[in-house]
């Protein structure tokens, strides 16, 4: 390709839609767009994009849904940060992993998971995979206002961001590091997005005439 992202973003939309779709429980739903998840993450690190930014779980999410539904979401973020600590392909390419968000509205349990993966990582320099949970701009904001650097300035400019489930909107998707980055939304509920699509989302992002402001 002859232009490939160096940092994409991945807002994975569409759960609770593709669950009420599939008349399954939000459970499995969750499961499925998890797998699909680790492929695409897995895909993009082989495709040649260095960093990858994914929007777990925003603070408006961790403090405005049901707690069944939460329930459900926590213990799906756990597992995932466990799978992470053992994850081979990662640790091969040298991917740190970096948690941004304010962890104080997740449980504690999955709050000390998130901080002992980003230990574990914290020597390698090939590459890094973000994971946002609990994260809102406003967080940052109320950082910077205590004359704490927003910790998204520390991140490479994200150059890709894809949003699927149908909604043309970021949901303050860490602005302050996508302010040039193009955006590729698709209808496709995030369980059914392939890694056909993520390759067509990729064609696309190849193809654009990026001129950042000038």
């Amino acid at each position: 390709m002859a232009q490939t992202p160096l940092h994409v973003g991945i807002i994975p939309d569409g759960n609770r839609r593709w669950a009420r779709k599939a008349g399954v429980g939000l459970e499995e739903a969750y499961e499925v767009g998890y797998r699909r998840l680790r492929e695409a993450v897995d895909a993009l690190y082989s495709r040649g994009t260095r960093f990858v930014t994914v929007y777990v779980l925003s603070r408006d999410n961790a403090v405005k849904r049901p707690p069944g539904e939460l329930l459900v979401v926590f213990n799906l973020i756990a597992r995932g940060l466990r799978d992470l600590m053992k994850d081979e392909a990662l640790a091969r390419r040298e991917v740190r992993v970096k948690i941004l968000g304010d962890l104080g509205v997740v449980p504690e349990h999955v709050a000390d998971l998130a901080r002992k993966l980003e230990e574990d990582t914290s020597r390698r320099s090939g590459g890094l995979l973000t994971l946002l949970i609990g994260y809102s701009s406003l967080w940052e904001v109320s950082l910077a206002l205590k004359g704490v650097e927003p910790p998204s300035l520390q991140l490479p400019p994200v150059d890709l961001v894809i949003r699927t489930g149908g909604w043309r909107r970021l949901s303050d998707f860490v602005p302050l590091a996508a302010r040039y980055a193009e955006l590729y939304f698709t209808d496709t509920l995030w369980p059914d997005f392939t890694l056909e699509e993520l390759d067509a989302a990729l064609r696309w992002f190849s193809r654009v005439k990026r001129n950042f402001g000038a």
